[in-house]
Parts: C-alpha cells; structure tokens; sequence
C-alpha cells in the first residue's frame, strides 16, 4: 500500500487529503493546528500535531517507507519541510506555490514537483466565461486538456465517422454522456443528437475554438483567440 504524507492542511492540502482519503493508501497527517488534525482523525490513524521545526522531527514521524509527501505551508516553512524531505530522500516531494518565483526556490530545495494551483483554476475557469457549449475544463499535461462540450449545431444528424472530428478539429471524442449521466463510448456509426454531452480531449487552443462552432457571436472567437495568447505568454 503507498504511503503518502500531507505537510500542513491548507486549502489545497485538505483538498488533496479528502482525495488521498477515499483511495487505498495509508494517509500520514502533519499540521500544527490541533483543531485541523483532529477534523481528521477518526479517518487517519496516522495524525499528528506539530511545528516542523527539523529533519529529525520529520524522521520520527514518517516511515522510511514513505513514497510521496505534499506540502501546503507558509513559504519559509514549506521551503525548510521541502529542504527535510529531500535529505531524507523521499521520492516524491510536492509543493504548493503561488508563484513561479517561489517553485524555482522549492525545486532548488529539494522539491520534485510544484503545483500552482491558482494558475492552473484560471486555466480551468476562464474558459467557461466565453462559451456556452463548454461545461468543464480540465488541463492534462502541456497544451493537453479534457473538456466537456454540448455537441454544437453543426454536427447533429451527423455520425462520428462523418464530423471528421480528428481531421478538422484536430480533436478526439473520449466519450458521450447519455440521458442518465452516464459517459459511454461510442462507435463510428454513431450520430450526434441535439442534447449530446461529449468529452473530448485535445489541444488547449483547439478545444476553445471548437467550443465556439455552435454560437453564431462572432466576437467569441476574437476573444478567445485573445484569451490563448495571454495564456502562451504567461506560460513563456
């Protein structure tokens, strides 16, 4: 079984712990607030209130097993748990940053990967202001996103083999969602309904001018057309 910690339950650590808690893993709980480990204790037995204050503290607590651990701290002590992490060469170490600043400081400490979870809810958020067909957006890896899109206009009636998904969108339909909520694959043959959901993946830009097929504003697409430039630019 993995055996993960979470360093600290900030917003995006206790996010992740509720996550960690309904997998098989054995779940490790470190935070100086009393009243925040104790919110979990009945689902972890491995809870512990305390300051991290050095890495020998970080050794009596953890096993020499551990796989991973995610830290979700104030900066300098995120950076000294970071920095205790590595010397006691956990193999995955994740960090919490709010900028890009302070992941470069956490990946020179020691940290093996850093999240910025801000960037990452614009990412998923901004989307959804200037389309009305797109429901969900979910960056993968890269310019790689899922996205779950109401089926527009100009492909209803059409089979998938007909929509030329692939080779005019440059996108891959994963799945359709039928009248039950309920997401399930389709063949070739299959043709789109007015009420169809699918979840497609793809390249950021190309989801977003798929998502404007249907709407008849043409403002839309100069807008995320905009939108993508600003997101190249904040990621260069």
């Amino acid at each position: 079984m993995k055996q993960i910690a979470v360093l600290g339950l900030g917003y995006f650590g206790k996010s992740i712990l509720e996550e960690l808690l309904s997998l098989n893993v054995e779940v490790f709980i470190v935070d100086r607030d009393k009243e925040a480990v104790d919110a979990y204790r009945e689902l972890s037995s491995n809870s512990v209130v305390m300051d991290i204050l050095n890495v020998e503290n970080l050794r009596k607590i953890l096993p020499e097993t551990i796989d991973a651990v995610i830290i979700d701290m104030g900066v300098e002590a995120a950076i000294l748990a970071a920095s205790y992490c590595a010397k006691l060469n956990i193999p995955t170490i994740i960090v919490k940053a709010e900028s890009e600043t302070l992941g470069e400081i956490f990946t020179l400490v020691g940290a093996t990967k850093v999240v910025f979870p801000n960037k990452e809810a614009a990412k998923r958020v901004t989307p959804l202001l200037f389309s009305s067909t797109l429901l969900s957006y979910m960056p993968v890896s890269g310019a790689l996103s899922i996205a779950e899109l109401k089926i527009p206009d100009v492909l209803i009636g059409k089979t998938l083999a007909e929509s030329k998904l692939r080779e005019k969108y440059r996108l891959n339909l994963v799945s359709i969602r039928d009248q039950n909520g309920e997401y399930a694959l389709c063949p070739a043959s299959y043709v789109f309904n007015e009420n169809d959901i699918g979840l497609f993946s793809g390249n950021d830009a190309d989801l977003n001018k798929f998502a404007v097929v249907a709407p008849k504003e043409s403002g839309y697409n100069r807008i995320i057309e905009k939108f993508m430039r600003f997101i190249k630019r904040k990621d260069s």
